[in-house]
């Protein structure tokens, strides 16, 4: 999420929390680990979002985590 430019504000919400707990199956449970590594490890963000489960989930925290100043 770091990579994407998406940072949860702390402390959670409720409904933030059972989302983020909702990210964080869908990473354990996904069968993309060796692409993710190998996209982390390359800091090519941009590449996770063809095949991430959670791209919605990150493109959502990184919109509602924008400050225009």
């Amino acid at each position: 999420m770091y990579l994407r430019g998406a940072v949860l504000s702390l402390p959670l919400n409720a409904a933030q929390a059972r989302d983020a707990a909702a990210a964080m199956q869908r990473c354990g449970q996904c069968p993309n680990k060796r692409l993710c590594d190998e996209a982390l490890a390359s800091s090519d963000a941009n590449s996770l979002s063809l095949f991430c489960p959670n791209s919605h989930y990150i493109q959502q925290v990184r919109s509602s985590s924008l400050s225009f100043r």
